[in-house]
Protein backbone atom coordinates (compact mmCIF):
# COMPACT_ATOMS: atom_id res chain seq x y z
CA UNK A 1 0.00 0.00 0.00
CA UNK A 2 2.71 2.81 1.17
CA UNK A 3 4.92 1.82 -2.01
CA UNK A 4 1.76 1.99 -4.64
CA UNK A 5 1.25 5.05 -2.24
CA UNK A 6 3.85 6.83 -3.03
CA UNK A 7 4.42 5.82 -6.87
CA UNK A 8 1.57 7.97 -7.20
CA UNK A 9 2.65 11.02 -5.50
CA UNK A 10 6.04 10.31 -7.56
CA UNK A 11 3.93 10.74 -10.47
CA UNK A 12 1.78 13.25 -9.62
CA UNK A 13 4.46 15.58 -8.72
CA UNK A 14 6.38 14.75 -12.22
CA UNK A 15 3.43 15.50 -14.59
CA UNK A 16 1.62 18.15 -12.04
CA UNK A 17 2.04 21.21 -10.46
CA UNK A 18 1.71 20.35 -6.67
CA UNK A 19 2.10 23.70 -4.42
CA UNK A 20 1.04 22.15 -1.02
CA UNK A 21 0.27 19.49 0.65
CA UNK A 22 -3.52 19.75 0.37
CA UNK A 23 -2.90 19.63 -3.71
CA UNK A 24 -1.28 16.62 -3.20
CA UNK A 25 -3.89 14.88 -1.23
CA UNK A 26 -6.91 16.34 -3.18
CA UNK A 27 -4.42 14.85 -6.22
CA UNK A 28 -4.44 11.51 -4.36
CA UNK A 29 -7.73 11.27 -3.39
CA UNK A 30 -9.01 11.83 -7.43
CA UNK A 31 -6.97 8.58 -8.01
CA UNK A 32 -9.22 6.51 -5.22
CA UNK A 33 -6.32 7.14 -2.35
CA UNK A 34 -7.25 8.43 1.05
CA UNK A 35 -4.54 10.17 3.10
CA UNK A 36 -3.99 12.30 6.27
CA UNK A 37 -1.83 15.30 5.69
CA UNK A 38 0.60 13.68 8.10
CA UNK A 39 1.20 10.55 5.80
CA UNK A 40 1.88 12.82 3.12
CA UNK A 41 4.35 15.15 4.72
CA UNK A 42 6.01 11.53 5.70
CA UNK A 43 6.17 9.81 2.08
CA UNK A 44 7.51 13.45 0.87
CA UNK A 45 10.45 13.20 3.29
CA UNK A 46 10.92 9.25 2.64
CA UNK A 47 10.80 10.30 -1.45
CA UNK A 48 13.23 13.32 -1.09
CA UNK A 49 10.54 15.51 -3.12
CA UNK A 50 11.78 19.29 -2.74
CA UNK A 51 10.01 22.60 -3.29
CA UNK A 52 11.32 24.54 -5.77
CA UNK A 53 9.93 28.09 -7.72
CA UNK A 54 7.89 27.64 -10.21
CA UNK A 55 7.45 30.01 -13.29
CA UNK A 56 4.80 32.24 -11.89
CA UNK A 57 6.80 33.33 -8.82
CA UNK A 58 5.76 30.73 -6.67
CA UNK A 59 6.88 27.10 -5.89
CA UNK A 60 6.02 23.55 -6.53
CA UNK A 61 6.89 20.07 -5.45
CA UNK A 62 9.99 18.40 -7.25
CA UNK A 63 11.32 15.30 -7.60
CA UNK A 64 15.26 16.13 -7.50
CA UNK A 65 17.75 13.94 -10.14
CA UNK A 66 20.80 14.46 -7.82
CA UNK A 67 22.23 11.02 -8.70
CA UNK A 68 21.88 7.15 -7.49
CA UNK A 69 21.55 7.48 -3.97
CA UNK A 70 18.05 8.87 -4.77
CA UNK A 71 17.63 6.82 -7.88
CA UNK A 72 18.41 3.39 -5.26
CA UNK A 73 15.90 4.87 -2.63
CA UNK A 74 13.02 4.83 -4.96
CA UNK A 75 13.84 1.39 -6.65
CA UNK A 76 12.03 -0.20 -4.14
CA UNK A 77 9.02 1.72 -4.26
CA UNK A 78 8.35 1.81 -8.09
CA UNK A 79 9.56 -2.29 -8.40
CA UNK A 80 6.15 -2.98 -8.18
CA UNK A 81 5.20 -1.00 -11.03
CA UNK A 82 7.53 -2.66 -13.76
CA UNK A 83 6.45 -5.57 -15.65
CA UNK A 84 9.02 -6.33 -17.83
CA UNK A 85 12.44 -4.88 -19.31
CA UNK A 86 14.03 -6.00 -22.72
CA UNK A 87 16.51 -4.25 -25.10
CA UNK A 88 16.69 -4.16 -28.76
CA UNK A 89 19.91 -2.85 -30.26
CA UNK A 90 21.32 0.02 -28.45
CA UNK A 91 17.18 0.58 -26.66
CA UNK A 92 15.64 -0.63 -23.64
CA UNK A 93 11.80 -0.86 -22.92
CA UNK A 94 10.28 -0.80 -19.81
CA UNK A 95 6.75 -1.80 -19.75
CA UNK A 96 4.59 -0.45 -16.39
CA UNK A 97 1.41 -0.79 -15.15
CA UNK A 98 -0.65 2.64 -16.46
CA UNK A 99 -0.03 6.00 -15.16
CA UNK A 100 3.69 4.79 -14.21
CA UNK A 101 6.14 5.37 -16.66
CA UNK A 102 6.97 8.98 -15.80
CA UNK A 103 8.06 7.91 -12.39
CA UNK A 104 9.99 4.60 -13.69
CA UNK A 105 11.77 7.23 -16.11
CA UNK A 106 12.46 9.78 -13.16
CA UNK A 107 14.53 6.91 -10.82
CA UNK A 108 15.74 5.51 -14.10
CA UNK A 109 17.40 9.08 -15.51
CA UNK A 110 18.43 9.58 -11.68
CA UNK A 111 20.22 5.51 -11.32
CA UNK A 112 21.40 5.10 -14.80
CA UNK A 113 22.15 8.78 -15.62
CA UNK A 114 25.62 7.89 -16.64
CA UNK A 115 24.87 4.87 -18.79
CA UNK A 116 21.27 6.27 -20.39
CA UNK A 117 21.39 8.81 -23.17
CA UNK A 118 18.31 9.76 -23.26
CA UNK A 119 14.71 8.40 -22.02
CA UNK A 120 11.06 9.12 -22.94
CA UNK A 121 8.04 7.72 -20.79
CA UNK A 122 4.31 7.75 -22.01
CA UNK A 123 2.04 6.31 -19.98
CA UNK A 124 2.68 2.98 -19.24
CA UNK A 125 6.04 2.50 -21.35
CA UNK A 126 9.85 3.66 -20.84
CA UNK A 127 12.25 4.02 -23.85
CA UNK A 128 15.50 4.36 -22.73
CA UNK A 129 18.99 4.70 -25.91
CA UNK A 130 22.11 4.26 -24.32
CA UNK A 131 25.30 4.32 -25.88
CA UNK A 132 25.56 0.81 -27.88
CA UNK A 133 23.79 -2.40 -27.82
CA UNK A 134 26.61 -3.82 -25.62
CA UNK A 135 25.30 -1.13 -23.10
CA UNK A 136 21.85 -1.69 -23.38
CA UNK A 137 22.42 -5.76 -23.16
CA UNK A 138 24.14 -5.12 -20.03
CA UNK A 139 21.40 -2.39 -18.83
CA UNK A 140 19.01 -4.50 -19.16
CA UNK A 141 19.96 -7.10 -16.78
CA UNK A 142 21.17 -4.23 -14.15
CA UNK A 143 17.64 -3.42 -14.40
CA UNK A 144 15.92 -6.71 -14.25
CA UNK A 145 18.27 -7.08 -11.24
CA UNK A 146 17.34 -4.05 -9.62
CA UNK A 147 13.98 -4.02 -10.38
CA UNK A 148 13.56 -7.66 -9.35
CA UNK A 149 12.37 -9.46 -12.28
CA UNK A 150 13.06 -12.94 -13.23
CA UNK A 151 16.49 -12.48 -15.48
Amino acid sequence: MKNKRQSKILNIVQTKPMRTHDDLIDALKAEGVNVTQATVSRDIKELGIIKVPSSDGGSVYSVPQTGTDSGRNRVGIISDSVKRVSSALHTIVINTFPGMAPAVASVVDSMYDRQVLGSVAGDDTVIIITPSEDDAQKLEKEMKESFRLDL
